[in-house]
C-alpha cells in the first residue's frame, strides 16, 4: 500500500506515525547516500548557482499564476532568491525529486520502498536529471505530511491533524539526520 493512504489512515484516527516517519527518514537519506556514492556529488559553481535561483524564482511565478494572492509577497521572495547566493551551500547531487507519500511504499516484511524516480513528470528529463540539493527531496516529504493532515482536514468528519503533521515531520528529520547527520541549516532555508 503507498504511504500517502498509509498516513491517511494513521492522521484521520489520530494513530501515531512518529516510528514510521522516522524510518521514512533513515531510508530518504539512505537513497540520498546510495545516489552521491554511485553518481557522485558536485561542488556548486556560479552558473548551478544561478540556475537553482532561476528555477526558484520560475516556480513562485508559475505559483502566483495559478493563486493571485501570492504576488503581494514578490518583493520578499525576490529578496529570499537573492539573498540564497549568498549562503553557503551543499554539494548538490541527484536526488528522488517530486518525492512525497505517494511515491513510497508499505511493503510488508520490508518497510518503506520508494519508487518512481523520474522526478517532476512536467520537466523535462535533461532538467530532472541535473544534481541538485537532497533538502528539495526532505521539504518534499515535509510538506506531504502536510497535505495528510489537509486532506483529513477536509474530510466528511474532519479531524484536526495538525499535532500529528507536526509530530511526523520532527520524526522524519531526526530518522534522517540518524543516517545524513543535521540538515544544513542554510540548505533547508535554499528550498
Amino acid at each position: 500500500e503507498d504511504a500517502w493512504r498509509v498516513a491517511l489512515v494513521a492522521a484521520a484516527s489520530g494513530a501515531d506515525f512518529t516510528a514510521r516517519a522516522r524510518d521514512l527518514g533513515v531510508v530518504t537519506a539512505q537513497i540520498h547516500t546510495a545516489l552521491a556514492h554511485a553518481l557522485g556529488t558536485s561542488e556548486v559553481t556560479p552558473e548551478s548557482r544561478d540556475a537553482l535561483v532561476t528555477s526558484m524564482r520560475h516556480r513562485y511565478a508559475a505559483a502566483a499564476a495559478l493563486v493571485p494572492e501570492l504576488s503581494s509577497h514578490s518583493a520578499a521572495v525576490d529578496r529570499i532568491a537573492q539573498s540564497v547566493r549568498d549562503v553557503r551551500w551543499p554539494p548538490l547531487q541527484r536526488i528522488r525529486g517530486d518525492y512525497h507519500l505517494g511515491q513510497v511504499l508499505d511493503v510488508p516484511e520490508r518497510g518503506w520502498v520508494a519508487l518512481d524516480f523520474e522526478g517532476e513528470p512536467l520537466r523535462p528529463l535533461a532538467e530532472r536529471t541535473q544534481p541538485d540539493l537532497t533538502a528539495r527531496d526532505v521539504a518534499g516529504m515535509l510538506r506531504s505530511f502536510d497535505y495528510a493532515a489537509g486532506s483529513v482536514a477536509l474530510a466528511e468528519s474532519p479531524v484536526d491533524a495538525s499535532a500529528w503533521a507536526a509530530a511526523c515531520r520532527r520524526a522524519f528529520l531526526d530518522g534522517y539526520a540518524s543516517v545524513a547527520g543535521e540538515p544544513d541549516a542554510d540548505a533547508v532555508a535554499l528550498t
